[in-house]
């Protein structure tokens, strides 16, 4: 004899409530790998608008010869006013009384709080798929201010942004443009990692001595993992072996791998559509740095409010009246903007 199933009506109003609840407890725990707080800067706030200040000053030591001048810490800023994010499910509320874990009420919470977790990585690779300009190089003046005209990745960084004069840096690579003597390779490898280390080791402030930063591992989309993996995460690697003119390769000796243990992040919302409308691309990477000593100049700030709103439509909304329907939904307040251009290089491998 088949069993027999009682369903039990369920009330309304409790289902929304433990719908909300089980949101707020899904978002505190959501497991999403949050690379963005690892690549750039996250601030929790929940201010209509942020400036965040933007230092062009690098301290250093000089001679005291009478007059004590001093730096101005900061001098240009990016400003960010959060934008609302919007996702909510509505029913039938009458399949909801019936018992309505089968339409998938009972799981959505958890799926609606690890995308409000996600969204912070997706803004961040927006930021660096659009390729904004920066506000680092806007230019206040009285009356008015002077547009950037240098976006986040470039070949024409200033490595000091008020005597333009002393040099540039360039932070936007690809495959074939030579980079300290080699080409860059059109996969990841160690000529690769030689090269980002003499980059950020040769990055300098406004005081023309170097930053200090060093070389910290890549940020890959999905589709590099294993490429990175297999390059960067194994104990030895065969290196080559030529004929004495140098000619033909005459076969392979197994050597240690000096760059095992090189940090891969990987970041499954760097490729596909983003808000903005820009597109990630899969043969796109970037090398990261750290700095031993200060704070790393972040490539981007993400900007999150505090906590999820919450909006419900329950028996007595106009909702139910004209349509039987209840629902719930949730807004976010969230902004992101580019930052400091040092501290990242954009690799295109597209051969």
């Amino acid at each position: 004899m088949p069993p027999t199933y009682n369903q039990v009506p369920r009330d309304v109003q409790l289902a929304l409530t433990e719908f909300s609840r089980d949101f707020d407890a899904a978002f505190a725990l959501a497991d999403v790998e949050q690379w963005a707080g690892m690549v750039g800067r996250v601030v929790t706030s929940d201010a209509l608008r942020t400036v965040y200040p933007l230092p062009i000053s690098t301290a250093g030591y000089k001679p005291r010869d009478g007059d004590d001048k001093m730096r101005r810490l900061y001098e240009r800023s990016l400003a960010m006013v959060p934008t609302e994010w919007v996702d909510g499910v509505q029913e039938k509320a009458s399949l909801v009384e019936r018992g309505g874990d089968w339409i998938g009420w009972a799981s959505e919470p958890d799926n609606m709080a690890a995308e409000a977790v996600r969204h912070v990585n997706v803004l961040a690779a927006d930021v660096l798929a659009s390729n904004p300009l920066l506000d680092f190089y806007r230019v206040e003046r009285p009356g008015g201010s002077t547009a950037s005209t240098i976006r986040l990745f470039a070949n024409n960084h200033p490595i000091n942004v008020l005597r333009p004069s002393e040099g540039t840096f360039d932070n936007d690579w690809a495959a074939g443009d030579t980079v300290f003597g080699d080409a860059v390779p059109s996969v990841i490898n160690a000529t690769l990692v030689k090269q980002c280390r003499q980059h950020f080791r040769s990055i300098c402030g406004p005081n023309g001595r170097p930053l200090g930063l060093r070389f910290a591992g890549f940020l890959v989309p999905a589709a590099r993992e294993e490429e990175a993996l297999d390059a960067l995460q194994r104990d030895t690697v065969i290196e080559l072996v030529r004929n004495a003119a140098g000619t033909e390769n005459v076969g392979g000796a197994a050597m240690p791998n000096r760059f095992a243990g090189t940090p891969i992040i990987v970041g499954d919302e760097l490729t596909g559509s983003l808000p903005s409308g820009a597109v990630g691309d899969a043969d796109v990477i970037y090398a990261l740095a750290t700095k031993a000593s200060g704070v790393t100049p972040p490539p981007f700030i993400v900007q999150r409010s505090t906590n999820a709103e919450q909006i419900i439509y329950d028996k007595t909304d106009q909702l139910y009246k004209d349509t039987g329907l209840i629902g719930i939904k949730f807004v976010l307040q969230m902004a992101a903007a580019a930052a400091l251009p040092h501290a990242i290089v954009r690799i295109n491998l597209a051969p």
